[in-house]
């Protein structure tokens, strides 16, 4: 797989579902739709239930390896429900996974996939995981694309979205193009790909320009500014800033 193409992918998608309390009490499961839809057109799908931060770890450590085994030849596609945030991923019971914690389990896994790791971020602000792509500490990334929505989509748009997806990789098609047709059947335009590589690139690139800053005049130039307001204006908020408005 590379950045221009697909080439028709022989791959299996492997999901990690932590399902919330409604979900658990009225039996709805994203894996098994998925599981259905892509039966139909010849994608093995399989998944792991979990409900605690032990069996997230296991579900990714021991449970990708074991099904990479049974399903040889194919390459696995990591897809990942459960509810989301800004800060990463909440469990069936309440347990947090950060998404620094998370990177740190997929780090591993895109290693031995020679950085070819795709992950499918089905879940509320799933699209913050590039984060897990933002770090200055190690060189080794978590993902080679991440596919995920920065907003909240409901339950039914991802699992339409998701299915549009696997469904265009099977037929050749390439990630972009494929997240493309995702924001058309489930008619939400918040469906991205992102890339570890441009990702990481980027905020190496901003740290080093935070470098070339001159603060000293980035606060004359703010304090000038504050000089060109009105008197009064000045006074208030200078009471303001001192607790005394």
């Amino acid at each position: 797989m590379t950045d221009t193409q697909t080439a028709k992918l022989q791959f299996f998608v492997y999901v990690v579902e932590s399902p919330s309390a409604p979900d658990l009490y009225h039996q709805r499961s994203e894996s098994d739709l998925l599981r259905r839809a892509l039966n139909l057109n010849n994608i093995q799908c399989v998944s792991r239930c979990a409900i605690s931060r032990t069996a997230f770890s296991a579900a990714l450590k021991i449970g990708m390896t074991e099904e990479m085994e049974r399903f040889k030849g194919l390459f696995p596609l990591l897809h990942i429900s459960t509810h989301g945030h800004s800060e990463g991923l909440q469990l069936s019971n309440d347990e947090v996974i950060l998404w620094r914690e998370l990177a740190d389990l997929l780090v591993p896994i895109n290693r031995a996939l020679q950085s070819r790791l795709v992950v499918a971020m089905s879940c509320c602000e799933g699209y913050s995981g590039v984060r897990m792509a933002m770090r200055a500490d190690r060189p080794d990334l978590p993902f080679y694309a991440l596919v995920g929505s920065p907003e909240k989509p409901t339950w039914a748009e991802t699992a339409v979205a998701f299915t549009t997806f696997y469904h265009q990789l099977a037929r050749g098609v390439h990630i972009t193009d494929a997240v493309n047709a995702m924001r058309i059947a489930s008619g939400r335009n918040s469906f991205f790909v992102q890339w570890g590589e441009n990702t990481r690139q980027g905020y190496l690139d901003y740290l080093k320009d935070l470098k070339d800053i001159d603060v000293q005049k980035v606060q004359n130039d703010l304090r000038d500014q504050v000089e060109t307001q009105l008197p009064e204006d000045t006074a208030k908020m200078t009471l303001l800033e001192k607790g005394n408005a």
